[in-house]
């Protein structure tokens, strides 16, 4: 029998998540704030020795229980109701666990916004072309271009971690221990995700360079938490911390493995519906890496499951790509490839985790990312994104980067360790595929899906280059047809609507053949322009969202478009505009100029 091309050695190396239906470190979670004297009182008599407020930030109400032994969760649910205890659940604060408890009411809930972290303007900064520096670039890297994806100004991003060194040279905007009393200096690792991601300042007196990330003006936290395995309760707290302080993408890569319970349940639904003034927070986790044999196999789990964090539906899952594009291998001393990731049906986006530039270095070395590093060159994409459209919700994200992602071919070249770790071997028909999901991120091309209706319609039809030509022009100047405002609302509209998508890359399609070719254009009637834009203008209005400043634009452009059509001298005037527009942007997309332009494309013409 063949193997289909989705399929891939998807076995765990041991079971993550056993029913457990007492324990003696207990997480209660009520639907309202409650006296700490009254949990306590409601359980001494079942050996209760200490009760703590863990987190009391509607609508999330958590309490710590430490008893001398185990105590059983639906026994303590009974005793706290029958004191008045208004319980959603009782779960362990030790050990992972599948069970959803009472969902959480909004009602009244206040959306988290930034107040006291402050954000950053726009600066120019150095590009260097270090080696390590590839992951900038469009062959294999994520495609930054800053005249498109700017530089993440006016955002905010959280790193979660357990440890780092030098946070002195990271610029923190805080440091912020959660549940913990300590920062451990022991190694790099949440230093290195601020510094991919963002960037750091650098100490003269220690040798370390400053250092641009993808997104050098995001404003980063530091939330550090202890070492995972130990209690399941910091890493949830500490996202409702980081969304509650006003962080726009919060990064969790270390190590979350087996640490589903309730409480990150609650954590990730105040990221998805509380974050941002509520259009939700971006959480980035990596998919991680399991080498370990399952049982009865002799091949690597290597296997992202289903229940783990980085799965949720409200998180990005990013998995490590290499320098050609592909799934990350890497070589043995024995020059055979290995992976160093999961697999899994819930990876959603791919990013650079090949050889990087570690920038905290003292000598310019470069190391492996792995999905870690991965993780952070995403959420700096994220906060890219973000920077040119904050007004895009937490879905809208996560469906541009992965609508606008490349789908590398995973060619391999080299002799696998393992056959079994390469697999699968193709890709489904919606372009996934479980080792880097929907394909590799790509900040330019997101950027322009995110800040143009017109630039994200060229993209779709496979024409980059004029979108980036036609969104540098449009907004350069006073000259420019309908505002930046209109622009990103219009943008997402588009994304929303199939229907109004079409109808545009209808429109840049008819531009396309007309670009070049100037003859042409006496036989295409003008009031058929001005046509199509009323049409999609009107279509346009009766979105349900429309803000009061763009209905109005809306408006008169939908006036002038009707108006046009009535009217020949106006309308052969905006068709003019369109396609001398057009046949810049056409030019300059496939770097020819003028006849030459004509010539070149009149020769393919002439040859087919």
């Amino acid at each position: 029998m063949t193997r289909p091309h989705w399929d891939f050695e998807y076995r765990l190396v041991a079971a993550r998540y056993e029913p457990l239906s007492a324990d003696a470190e207990l997480v209660v979670a009520t639907r309202r704030a409650s006296a700490v004297s009254d949990i306590a009182a409601a359980l001494r008599r079942h050996g209760a020795l200490q009760v703590v407020p863990l987190v009391e930030r509607a609508p999330i109400f958590w309490y710590g229980v430490h008893a001398e032994g185990p105590l059983d969760f639906a026994d303590v649910q009974r005793a706290l109701e029958d004191a008045g205890v208004a319980v959603r659940y009782v779960a362990s604060a030790v050990q992972g666990d599948l069970s959803l408890g009472e969902r959480l009411s909004m009602d009244g809930a206040r959306a988290a916004t930034a107040t006291s972290w402050a954000a950053r303007p726009p600066r120019v900064h150095p590009e260097p072309t270090a080696e390590g520096r590839w992951v900038f670039d469009e062959q294999g890297g994520i495609a930054v271009d800053r005249d498109v994806c700017g530089t993440g100004a006016g955002t905010r991003v959280a790193v979660i971690d357990d440890e780092s060194i030098e946070p002195d040279a990271l610029g923190l905007d805080e440091e912020v221990l959660v549940g913990t009393h300590v920062s451990p200096r022991i190694s790099h690792h949440g230093s290195m995700m601020i510094a991919w991601a963002v960037g750091l300042r650098g100490d003269e007196g220690r040798g370390i360079a400053p250092f641009a990330g993808i997104a050098p003006d995001a404003s980063p936290r530091l939330y550090v938490i202890p070492k995972p395995g130990r209690e399941l309760t910091s890493l949830p707290r500490a996202i409702i911390r980081a969304v509650d302080d006003g962080a726009d993408v919060v990064l969790c890569a270390t190590n979350v493995d087996a640490a589903t319970s309730p409480m990150l349940d609650d954590a990730l639904t105040f990221a998805n519906r509380l974050g941002r003034g509520g259009r939700g927070s971006a959480v980035v986790i990596p998919t991680g890496r399991e080498i370990s044999s399952p049982p009865g196999s002799l091949h690597a789990s290597l296997t992202l499951p289903l229940g783990d964090p980085a799965s949720d539906p409200r998180v990005i899952c990013v998995a490590p790509s290499g320098r050609e594009g592909g799934w990350f291998l890497w070589k043995d001393r024995r020059e055979r490839l290995r992976p160093f990731a999961n697999r899994g049906p819930s990876v959603r986006i791919a990013a650079p985790g090949d050889d990087m530039a570690y920038p905290l270095s003292k000598q310019a070395r470069m190391g492996h990312a792995e999905s870690s590093g991965a993780s952070a060159i995403a959420a700096g994409a994220l906060l890219l994104v973000l920077g040119v459209d904050p007004e895009l919700t937490v879905d809208e994200l996560y469906d541009l980067v992965t609508a606008t992602a490349s789908h590398d071919a995973s060619a391999v070249a080299g002799t696998p360790a393992d056959a079994a770790d390469l697999l699968p071997a193709g890709t489904d028909r919606d372009g996934h595929d479980a080792k880097c999901g929907y394909g590799r991120l790509l900040a330019t091309r997101a950027c322009l899906w995110a800040t143009d209706p017109v630039a994200a319609a060229l993209s779709a039809i496979g024409e980059d280059r004029a979108a980036r030509s036609y969104l540098v022009r449009r907004g350069g100047g006073a000259q420019s047809p309908y505002t930046g405002e209109l622009a990103r609302w219009a943008a997402r509209a588009v994304r929303r609507d199939p229907g109004l998508l079409h109808e545009l890359k209808a429109l840049v399609r008819h531009f396309r053949l007309l670009a070049l070719y100037a003859e042409r254009r006496r036989f295409q009637p003008p009031e058929a322009v001005a046509r199509s834009l009323a049409l999609f203008v009107e279509r346009l209005h009766r979105s349900h969202d429309v803000p009061q400043a763009v209905r109005t634009e809306l408006t008169r452009l939908e006036r002038d478009a009707i108006d046009c059509t009535r009217d020949r001298t106006r309308a052969t005037a905006l068709c003019a505009a369109c396609e001398d527009a057009a046949t810049k942007v056409f030019r300059e997309s496939i770097r020819l100029d003028g006849e030459e332009a004509v010539q070149a494309v009149g020769a393919m013409a002439r040859s087919a």
